[in-house]
């Protein structure tokens, strides 16, 4: 897709907070997002069926927690959601956990074997995590028949809006080496190069840019 096609897709995408109406229809969509990516191969194994099963167990929970405590946004197009982001604000990482049901349901659905890997996963990823307060982006998911069409830039832009009106750092880690190029464009930094469980992880960081208009 050209340029100027990806950026009038992108205008007509609108970027607001997630409705709980809308839970079901995000998870579905960034579970697909996330489905083939370095990590979730790693930490799921098996077919596409199985990894999508298991990253909507685990991203059914996570909302309503990311909406309590940190910012959940979500891109529309054509009266749909085409994508979705997940952020920590300063001093909010990490997230808390689900409430009790929702872990069991989470585990029951996930397995102790993919739970527990992504448990080793977090904690290898924390150990590098920056001490100074900054806005944590945990997750930035496209519909892949979406992707490449600028809805990826609106969100991130959208959501940097709202980081540099608080004057903070941003921090996030990537398992895909085609996106370094894409948060560089934004303003990111590689900080640190690490390895989970045989799979590359890129840690980036992006300075304050306090006083910038939204």
């Amino acid at each position: 897709m050209d340029p100027l096609e990806a950026g009038r897709l992108a205008a007509a995408a609108s970027i607001g907070r997630l409705a709980d109406a809308e839970r079901r229809e995000t998870t579905a969509v960034l579970s697909r997002a996330f489905r083939d990516n370095p990590l979730n191969v790693a930490v799921i194994g098996g077919g596409s069926a199985r990894r999508l099963a298991a990253n909507a167990c685990g991203t059914r929970a996570l909302l309503p927690v990311a909406q309590t405590h940190g910012e959940v946004w979500v891109a529309r197009a054509a009266g749909r959601v085409v994508g979705g982001l997940v952020s920590a604000p300063p001093l909010r990482y990490p997230l808390p956990p689900p409430a009790p049901l929702a872990r069991l349901r989470c585990l029951l659905g996930q397995g102790w074997r993919v739970a527990g890997r992504w448990a080793e996963v977090f904690m290898a990823l924390d150990a590098l995590h920056p001490s100074e307060p900054h806005w944590y982006l945990g997750t930035l998911g496209v519909e892949p028949t979406e992707q490449g069409r600028g809805v990826g830039t609106a969100l991130l832009r959208h959501w940097l809006a709202r980081v540099d009106a608080d004057g903070a750092d941003a921090y996030l880690e990537t398992d895909r080496a085609d996106n370094l190029a894409f948060y560089a464009r934004a303003g990111f930094r590689l900080v640190q190069e690490t390895e989970v469980l045989h799979t590359r992880v890129w840690c980036m960081h992006r300075p304050t840019r306090a006083g910038r208009a939204p």
